[in-house]
């Protein structure tokens, strides 16, 4: 027998114990992924906590950022504009109101968790959106 021909026989004599070796590496790393993915869920989300007031002031056509809030917040409009502006969620029938220079409006958030984002029916380029979470 040549030197090739052993060294051939010696790599398929040791093939069943590195497949065995690749299966067990592949058994692990999946069982250590469960776990991760485990631990990544329950993890809270980024970011400051949710509130369960807001004040958003209109000025200058524009609505402020707004922080996270929490399902059914208190939301006060300010309108410290000379014009008449709206709160106008752009998913129909949500919310809708009008809020006349130099007036004050209150409504309940959302109670859905997610995002909802909205807009001035009477200034196009104004939009905004509120972040309902828990």
């Amino acid at each position: 027998m040549n030197a090739a021909g052993a060294a051939a026989r010696g790599l398929l004599a040791a093939a069943p114990l590195r497949v065995a070796a690749v299966l067990a590496l592949v058994v692990l790393a999946a069982a250590c992924g469960n776990d991760a993915g485990e631990e990544s869920a329950a993890a809270a989300p980024p970011g400051p906590p949710p509130i369960p007031n807001v004040t958003i002031t209109i000025e200058n056509l524009q609505y402020p950022g707004t922080p996270p809030i929490t399902p059914d917040a208190q939301i006060t409009v300010v309108n410290n504009d000379l014009v008449m502006h709206s709160i106008t969620s752009k998913r129909p029938g949500l919310f809708d109101h009008d809020i006349a220079p130099g007036q004050t409006v209150i409504f309940r958030a959302p109670g859905e968790i997610g995002s909802h984002p909205f807009y001035c029916k009477y200034h196009g380029l104004m939009d905004g959106w509120l972040s309902v979470r828990q």
